[in-house]
């Protein structure tokens, strides 16, 4: 009896350290793989969105955006982690599309007309709302090359239109259309409470505020040089994105394409719709998009020049000014374009339409951590925007 106890006790000791090999090894452990952070990609000329797991930037899964016989050309991607949702714009197509953020399986698409283009969220009312616009309306956009098709003579006449989406966890719906003087309408955002939605014409530097209650519409120039709104507008500043900082005030990118004028940081206060703060780089940065910190009064653009003069820059602001803090400027770093930041304000992921690259650099000094092709060296790809889950998934696919 004894020595048969022994054998069993053997046997079993064996067994249990043999289950925590395994367990170490990662064999029949459900945990593997299964916690990720996912960062999601644009990739127009592909007519697809990447879907990577970060830090470590491994290639998860590529899902095509195909829902319009048109072409589709996914160019923005904005994520709703209450709800479990992620949506994409398709530029050429015409479409928002509304995908699962657990398995990546598409829920929905609507039609909203010609040439949608960036998104703004409301996850506790799941609503959204959608700017539009023309990338061959806009002066100067030869020299970011790799835009794909994007458009029509259609398009062309329908894009001073924001349209107000509703989504449940089934289905897409129209909701609100505001028609605005300005055509090109790109930058948009909820203001801090979600009161207002900004957007400005980039054709015209025309600074919009529609108020969600049903009040007028109040708007205003973004050029000190021009009183009243005027056509065949002479958009020396070109703004790309807008996004909310505080109560009342958001941050502007605007691109100044044109030679002469320099690319600038402009913050306003929507309550009063004043200029209260500016910060210029040099006339050949050409500022895209850009991203606050969640832990620091801290904003992030992207330069999408080139020859040194693009790359990626750290500006501090408070309710009146700006100030530099440090830059990354590559001769390598060409047409910088999307913009993301994890939930910790560690690490900054970058798009690039000149060498069609992800980067990834350290939020607190600008150094380049990680550099992937996003297809194959050298293939056309075009990213666009880019967006990261801000919590860890224990259940995504």
């Amino acid at each position: 009896m004894i020595n048969k106890s022994r054998k069993n006790i053997t046997k079993k000791s064996s067994m249990i350290f043999l289950g925590f090999i395994l367990l170490s090894c990662g064999i029949f452990n459900s945990n593997v793989d299964t916690e990720i952070k996912k960062l999601y990609v644009c990739l127009q000329a592909k007519n697809q969105v990447a879907v990577y797991n970060t830090p470590e930037l491994k290639l998860l899964k590529l899902i095509d955006i195909n829902y319009s016989s048109l072409g589709n050309t996914p160019h923005f991607v904005t994520i709703d982690e209450v709800n479990n949702f992620w949506f994409v714009t398709g530029l050429d197509g015409g479409y928002v599309a509304q995908f699962s953020l657990i398995t990546d399986e598409l829920i929905d698409t609507i039609s909203i007309g010609s040439n949608p283009a960036l998104m703004t969220i409301d996850p506790i009312n799941k609503t959204l709302f959608c700017s539009r616009m023309n990338m061959n309306d806009m002066p100067g956009m030869g020299s970011m090359g790799d835009m794909g098709g994007m458009g029509g003579m259609d398009n062309m006449i329908q894009t001073n239109i924001i349209n107000e989406v509703h989504y449940t966890h089934e289905t897409l719906s129209l909701g609100r259309k505001f028609i605005l003087d300005s055509n090109v309408l790109h930058g948009i955002t909820y203001d801090h409470n979600k009161e207002n939605i900004i957007t400005a014409s980039i054709t015209d530097d025309w600074l919009y505020k529609i108020p969600l209650n049903n009040e007028p519409i109040v708007s205003t120039t973004m050029d000190a040089s021009v009183t009243e709104f005027v056509t065949n507008y002479p958009n020396n500043l070109q703004p790309i994105q807008i996004i909310s900082l505080a109560d009342g005030l958001i941050a502007i990118s605007c691109s100044a394409f044109t030679d002469g004028i320099n690319g600038q940081m402009q913050i306003w206060n929507v309550n009063s719709m004043s200029l209260v703060a500016k910060y210029e780089f040099d006339d050949k940065s050409i500022p895209w998009h850009l991203i606050k910190s969640p832990v620091a009064n801290e904003i992030y653009v992207v330069l999408g020049g080139s020859s040194g003069n693009g790359g990626l820059v750290c500006l501090t602001y408070s309710e009146n000014s700006i100030i530099h803090k440090w830059n990354n400027l590559q001769s390598d770093y060409d047409a910088f374009h999307g913009i993301t930041i994890d939930e910790n304000g560690e690490n900054i992921y970058v798009t690039s339409r000149g060498n069609h690259y992800l980067y990834q650099f350290k939020a607190v000094n600008g150094d380049l951590v990680n550099s992937i092709p996003l297809g194959a060296e050298a293939q056309i790809v075009s990213p666009g925007g880019l967006s990261i889950m801000q919590n860890i998934c224990t259940n995504c696919e």
